[in-house]
């Protein structure tokens, strides 16, 4: 099997999720019962609530395959401060530090909050590109106001990774046309019976700005479904993506893997 990388999981969520530490997940990614399942050549892990970011920064130095992201979720909106944001900025310095993320706007379950969340994200989209550091975005049911910021912002040659994307495939193409460099990150979600328009975007997303990535421990692809998800199951998700582009599995590793060094260096 071709070597992948999980551009996006939460591993210390998936320490919670599962009861089980992440050495015992490494050992079985390793030495799988599942023969689609295996272990990842590096990892990404997104640390986006600062309570967190210590147990990142500690995880990234004690791994050499895994790297941190450091942001705030939107979901924390009525608890994020202005020492969390100066946390951010000072994680970010970190030598496996790879990028700032994921934030964004979530109209799923804050649509009330919208104006609150349009000026986090501005703020936050302004702390990142000080940052130099690729963006990690988290977009959801919010592709106008999205847009909008975006495409006011000074993004020019900044690497984004917009992660788990669940959008139509209008809004992909609309994303694709933003004057940057963009990434998009595909999760199990392609493998389920009712994502047919995330199936579609796929089909809209260029090889060459495709990015693999769990959200682990959400999202597991099907047949997984219901049990926390792990980085070992990209290759479910490298299996549907080659389907849909109909290119070969090993094609789609390799655009992916190549695309990580891309945008985050690594």
């Amino acid at each position: 099997m071709s070597a992948f990388v999980d551009t996006h999981c939460h591993i210390d969520t998936y320490e919670e999720q599962s009861q089980s530490s992440f050495e015992a997940l490494w050992q079985s990614m390793e030495s799988p019962e599942d023969p689609q399942i295996a272990a990842p050549e590096l990892m990404i892990h997104v640390a986006c609530d600062p309570k967190g970011f210590e147990y990142a920064r500690k995880l990234s130095e004690k791994h050499p395959f895994i790297y941190a992201a450091y942001g705030i979720h939107p979901e924390y909106i009525e608890t994020e401060t202005s020492e969390d944001e100066y946390k951010v900025t000072e994680y970010l310095k970190h030598p496996k530090a790879v990028a700032c993320g994921e934030f964004g706007l979530d109209y799923h379950y804050h649509s009330e909050q919208r104006k609150e969340q349009i000026e986090l994200f501005e703020r936050h989209l302004e702390l990142g590109l000080k940052s130099q550091k690729p963006l990690v975005l988290h977009l959801r049911e919010a592709d106008d106001d999205a847009m909008a910021i975006l495409q006011n912002a000074p993004i020019k040659n900044t690497n984004i990774h917009v992660h788990c994307f669940t959008g139509s495939p209008d809004f992909v193409k609309r994303l694709l046309s933003l004057n940057t460099h963009l990434f998009v990150g595909f999760t199990g979600i392609v493998t389920f019976k009712n994502a047919q328009n995330v199936r579609d975007a796929v089909k809209e997303v260029p090889l060459n700005q495709l990015l693999l990535e769990t959200d682990a421990p959400y999202l597991a692809p099907v047949p997984h479904r219901g049990k926390p998800a792990h980085s070992g199951q990209i290759p479910y998700i490298a299996q549907k993506i080659a389907e849909i582009k109909e290119k070969s599995v090993d094609e789609i590793y390799a655009a992916c893997r190549k695309n990580t060094r891309n945008c985050y260096g690594i």
